[in-house]
């Protein structure tokens, strides 16, 4: 792959929310002692609404125990009070609350003994790879937008970096775990560095349009960090899988 070509992965087009406009929401169905439909599939950016349709109060807890507590993903309470609850199943949450394969079982606390579980499998060509060094505020958060198929739109997203902070994004296509500034950079050899700086925020938007001609191919991607307060004076955010469709 030359050089220009993967440049133009990074090639900032304008603004971008999410993960693609008109994503679609599933609905979901309390239905006596289950849920209707009880399994559904979805793609990164979706959303799932439940409803409640009457009778006992309900619970849709992601896990498959039947307790609630804070390491579950979402927990909502579905009655009269609370007839409907929806969650966005956008990249951001994946890599917040990252499953193996972005599977997410979920249950009726009140009901689970009865088998009143469900599940969703979010399809997205984008992974958490992890391997993040914190700094002053903790570990920056790394994660992408967009379907990334042929021509479509997405972006880059950087969070919780020091204020107005030197960034450096590189990319690669081999995870080569490497040792860097007393932590792990994934994305070695290095392909493409940009020299980028977070804004006021700490946060950072790089918009691109996927090329052509790289269908099944992974672009892996991480960011260093100007930060006083980590080892060595350098941050590493997560590093991330973008497969091409």
């Amino acid at each position: 792959m030359s050089f220009v070509r993967t440049s133009a992965l990074l090639i900032a087009i304008g603004a971008l929310a999410g993960d693609g406009l008109g994503q679609t929401t599933h609905q979901v169905f309390t239905q006596s002692l289950s849920f209707s439909p009880a399994n559904i599939t979805i793609d990164a950016g979706d959303s799932v609404m439940w409803n409640w349709t009457g009778g006992n109060l309900h619970t849709a807890t992601e896990g498959t125990d039947d307790t609630i507590d804070p390491t579950d993903a979402f927990s909502y309470i579905l009655d009269s009070f609370n007839p409907t609850a929806t969650h966005l199943f956008d990249t951001k949450f994946l890599f917040e609350h990252p499953r193996p394969g972005h599977f997410y079982p979920y249950v009726c606390v009140p009901h689970a003994q009865f088998g009143m579980t469900g599940s969703i499998q979010v399809n997205s060509p984008w992974t958490n790879l992890g391997s993040a060094k914190g700094g002053v505020l903790g570990e920056a958060l790394l994660y992408g937008a967009g379907p990334l198929t042929s021509g479509s739109s997405g972006q880059i997203l950087l969070e919780n970096a020091p204020s107005n902070a030197l960034t450096v994004l590189f990319a690669g296509l081999v995870q080569g775990n490497a040792p860097f500034k007393g932590g792990t950079l994934v994305p070695v050899p290095i392909l493409l560095q940009i020299d980028l700086t977070s804004d006021a925020s700490g946060n950072l938007a790089l918009p691109f349009v996927a090329p052509t001609g790289l269908a099944g191919v992974p672009i892996y991607f991480q960011c260093a960090l100007a930060d006083a307060s980590a080892t060595l004076g350098v941050g590493l955010s997560n590093a991330m899988e973008a497969l091409f469709q």
